[in-house]
């Protein structure tokens, strides 16, 4: 029954996806192939303004995977209005001033232009992804991130003398088989106008939204490439499928297995994870801070304090990619009564810390999240989505609502569950979220009903 079930998640995993991009080769496509697969050196000289640099940087290393770093072919990246040493060169294109203004990739000899403007340079994206060459040094460090991922997960599963550890490495093995046979990736234009945004503050633009703060942040320290961010993508999956275990009922954690499973069954969830976008590590945040607040006892002293403090940090981070999170605190407060201090500091300091970023950032960051329009084909896709959760979950409801208790973890998920069942119909970013939610509590009330 194991390998079956292991079999039928592995089919459901696998989907393809496509997109589309828009840059324009000049005088051809075929010169800057023939660029990226010479023996000549390169060296980036970027426009002076952040988002030009930014994006050099992701040239660079794009670049740097092919060739060596010399003087033999200079790439200039921005456009004629801030980049003076393709001003110079301009001419020699033949096109007027305002064309360095579009996405357009120029060879001449010697020199490789990459133009465009703040809103549309990341269209170029399309040329330099055809370079695929992970370093043998990012393949070593994710391989030994997941092989510690996948360690730290079994060893601190088997602590509680379950099958929980045997059923997470089976998870483990079907997102590795997943990764096998994945094809090379293709970022969307959401994602791809989010890493020139991100990039632009890595070279010193001021972020517009503390996510862009964080992540420029980081795009500073590590290599931009698709490589990185697809292998990051594939380590955030992994330690997803770890974090349903702790999200399960404590004394039956193998039944994370079951929530995975509910949840990897809905095709758009799988399509929407498969994607590289912001959605997935707001995923593995929020499950994180449901693993924190069921999990920790609170004891008063250090401990009491560390645990508030490192759930108000995992809340307010996974606010950043979905500010609904935020509603853990006071959910957390309804459904754990008795310990005043511990919650009103939950919800204190979450709040703070969440108007404090809005005072440094502004607010406009939260308006794609305040767009409420009601969509009655999202209303379908998450019911029928969803369908095997909510059968689960209707079923323990009405069989067992007696035996369920409804303070603690349980009463946490399900009214959580339930805010986000209702505002999910009008925003479509709250849909991958919802259905998590709904595959845990699914497994939690089932446990409550048949436990007893």
């Amino acid at each position: 029954m194991r390998k079956a079930l292991a079999v039928l998640l592995l089919l459901l995993l696998i989907s393809p996806l496509v997109s589309a991009g828009g840059v324009i080769y000049y005088p051809d496509k075929e010169n800057f192939v023939r660029f990226i697969h010479s023996n000549t050196t390169f060296r980036v000289i970027p426009g002076r303004d952040p988002w030009a640099k930014g994006w050099a940087r992701y040239i660079d290393a794009k670049l740097g995977e092919v060739l060596e770093h010399g003087n033999g072919t200079i790439v200039l990246v921005g456009n004629v209005y801030e980049n003076a040493e393709m001003r110079k060169l301009w001419n020699l294109t033949g096109l007027p001033e305002n064309a360095s203004l579009s996405p357009m990739i120029i060879v001449l000899n010697g020199t490789v232009l990459v133009t465009g403007s703040e809103e549309n340079i990341y269209q170029t994206h399309d040329a330099f992804s055809e370079i695929w060459n992970p370093p043998v040094k990012v393949l070593g460090i994710f391989v030994f991130l997941a092989f510690a991922i996948v360690l730290l997960f079994g060893l601190t599963l088997r602590t509680d003398k379950s099958y929980s550890a045997r059923f997470f490495l089976l998870g483990a093995s079907l997102i590795f088989v997943w990764f096998t046979l994945s094809e090379k990736p293709v970022l969307q234009d959401s994602f791809l106008k989010f890493l020139s945004k991100a990039l632009s503050v890595s070279a010193g633009a001021s972020p517009s939204s503390p996510l862009l703060a964080v992540v420029g942040r980081i795009l500073s320290l590590v290599p931009p490439t698709d490589e990185v961010i697809w292998l990051v993508h594939w380590l955030l999956l992994l330690i997803m499928t770890g974090l349903f275990f702790y999200v399960a009922p404590r004394r039956e954690r193998e039944l994370g297995f079951i929530a995975f499973g509910i949840v990897f069954s809905a095709p758009l969830f799988r399509s929407n994870v498969a994607t590289v976008e912001t959605s997935l590590p707001g995923l593995v945040l929020m499950l994180l801070t449901m693993a924190i607040a069921t999990n920790s006892s609170f004891v008063p002293g250090l401990r009491r304090t560390a645990g508030i403090l490192l759930l108000v940090a995992t809340t307010l981070l996974a606010s950043l990619f979905n500010p609904y999170v935020l509603l853990f605190s006071p959910i957390f407060a309804l459904t754990y009564p008795g310990r005043r201090l511990r919650n009103s500091s939950y919800l204190l300091l979450s709040l703070v810390g969440f108007l404090f970023m809005c005072r440094v950032y502004g607010f406009g960051w939260l308006s794609e999240w305040v767009d409420f329009r009601f969509q009655g084909g999202l209303l379908g896709d998450l019911i029928f989505q969803s369908f095997l959760g909510l059968v689960v979950f209707a079923y323990a409801t009405i069989k067992g609502s007696r035996r369920i208790r409804w303070k603690g973890p349980t009463a946490f998920i399900t009214l959580s569950t339930l805010v986000f069942l209702v505002v999910s119909p009008f925003l479509g970013g709250l849909f991958p979220y919802t259905l998590t939610l709904v595959s845990v509590l699914a497994v939690r009330l089932l446990h409550s009903v048949i436990q007893t």
